[in-house]
């Protein structure tokens, strides 16, 4: 049945969520109405996140209320959320990772070949599987266990599920955060076609310049408070950003210094299976080396080879000269290979265990004397990084599991450089982040670079490739297709290698 245009489909009022010595929402009022895409923005830690669940029943509000149509609610359950027409894709990956591709985009809402035995109709579900993926133009097996992809492919997977069931509310948060450029605009087609059918979004995003492409309204959340309601073109992204800060935009990327001429790190021929298909390349000491490339192009593989955290069937790593043998990411470690995984919820963090513990981790041998742990020096350290990497908890005692996704990422990256390491591996440092801690992260890069250190970026971001990058390198298939020196190709110009075709506007080196 038609919804007026007069009746938002969702009304929030007042809401107010408290965790221990956080009061995360602080009387935050929100509006959308049909076929409208309303951006949600706002720093790590702004409430973004947390007033999402409230709405999808993951979390209940202290006080406040919901109307859904013009009715008010108690939305004490996911289910509950989900019977009226509200879905949510979080930032957070939530599949089974136990099971194939088809079953989790038709969880709960299999094909049924009997329904007196409750048998799923299976050619039907692999065939509607592939159909999805195929819109999104995610080649994999609707067969393939969830386990074995990528976060990109798992994000992807995601995405095909919420569309599985008729919605009137789609909630996206950071929808886009882990996709390449092309399945990006695949889903800002997607979303407009069903805005033209009256589906409403919720849209959270750290690409600030979305706000623009899609949005029609933008809400903007500061410290759990509710900074404002503007149409779009009412404005400026500028205006935006020093909304969320509480101060003027300053500018993003560093100065990048000059390299030296000796190697940090230098990989020849790298072999495994097929994904990736004997892949060279240097990184010089105190340079940042961008790698980028469309989902499936090899970038994470390639630094989980390099890492020891894949055997690899062929090929040599060597760090300043000499060369590595490792078989696990330990021996990695101490052959000086750090490797902060695009992962950060199944490899880069252990959610039970507070900040600081998981600072600790990898420097234990440094932080240790005598058998006995440094609690002194492990202290200050973990509370410098904190401070430095502006991580907002309570303190250090803070459990890694209840951070916003943002700050569970600068928890990665905290822990990682404490360890001194000669070659450092980002897969992407910034996925998840708002603007304020990428600024911190480029900074922290770039500070590296003065100690020498060798810089390994792999970045689905084609603009952060560019601006962090000494050099860029564009997968293709698990092979280098291109090397760019600074200043020498565009943003155009990386995709059109990343898709397999020549850039033939940018001067490039082989």
């Amino acid at each position: 049945m038609p919804i007026s245009d007069r009746v938002p489909l969702v009304r929030m009022h007042a809401i107010v969520k408290r965790f221990p010595g956080v009061i995360a929402l602080d009387k935050v009022d929100f509006e959308l109405l049909p076929g409208e895409i309303h951006m949600l923005l706002g720093e790590n830690g702004a409430g973004k996140s947390t007033l999402i669940k409230v709405l999808s029943g993951a979390y209940l509000a202290d006080s406040g209320s919901i109307s859904i149509v013009g009715k008010e609610v108690d939305l004490r359950s996911p289910h509950e959320s989900i019977s009226r027409g509200l879905r949510s894709i979080y930032q957070e990956i939530n599949l089974v990772r136990e099971i194939d591709i088809a079953r989790n985009i038709f969880l709960g809402a299999e094909p049924i070949l009997n329904r007196s035995f409750g048998i799923v109709d299976k050619r039907s579900l692999y065939a509607k599987a592939d159909e999805y993926l195929r819109r999104f133009h995610i080649d994999l097996d609707p067969h393939e266990l969830v386990m074995n992809l990528s976060v990109t492919q798992q994000k992807m997977v995601e995405i095909a599920r919420a569309l599985v069931s008729d919605v009137r509310v789609l909630i996206l948060d950071e929808p886009t955060d882990v996709l390449e450029d092309r399945s990006r605009q695949d889903l800002f087609t997607l979303i407009k076609s069903l805005k033209a059918d009256g589906v409403g979004f919720i849209y959270i995003s750290h690409r600030y310049a979305e706000a623009h492409q899609l949005g029609d309204r933008v809400t903007i959340l500061r410290d759990g408070k509710n900074a404002g309601t503007w149409e779009i073109k009412d404005i400026s992204l500028d205006r935006m950003i020093s909304l969320m800060i509480g101060k003027d935009v300053e500018r993003q990327y560093e100065s990048l210094p000059e390299p030296a001429s000796e190697e940090a790190l230098r990989v020849q021929d790298l072999r495994r299976g097929r994904i990736l298909n004997g892949i060279s390349l240097s990184v010089r000491k105190g340079e940042i080396v961008s790698v980028t490339g469309l989902m499936g192009a090899g970038k994470t593989e390639l630094g989980r080879a390099i890492a020891g955290a894949d055997r690899i069937d062929g090929g040599e790593v060597f760090v300043q000269g000499q060369k590595v043998i490792a078989k696990s990411p330990a021996q990695a470690i101490r052959h000086g290979i750090a490797y902060l995984s695009e992962d950060r919820k199944q490899l880069g963090l252990i959610l039970p265990h507070s900040i600081r513990n998981n600072y600790a981790l990898p420097s234990l041998r440094r932080l240790t004397r005598a058998g006995f742990i440094r609690h002194r020096l492990l202290d200050k350290e973990a509370n410098d990084s904190m401070r430095v990497l502006s991580i907002k908890a309570p303190d250090m005692n803070t459990l890694a599991g209840q951070l916003s996704g943002g700050n569970q990422q600068k928890v990665v990256i905290a822990k990682w450089l404490g360890c001194e390491s000669k070659v450092v591996i980002f897969d992407e440092p910034t996925r998840g982040i708002d603007i304020n801690g990428r600024r911190e992260v480029y900074r922290i890069i770039t500070g590296l670079l003065s100690r020498g250190v060798g810089v390994l970026l792999l970045t689905s971001d084609y603009e952060e490739a560019l601006e962090m990058g000494h050099r860029v390198i564009v997968l293709h298939r698990g092979r280098v297709a291109k090397e760019f020196t600074r200043g020498a190709a565009t943003e155009e110009d990386i995709l059109k290698v990343a898709v397999g075709a020549p850039a033939d506007s940018a001067q490039s080196k082989s």
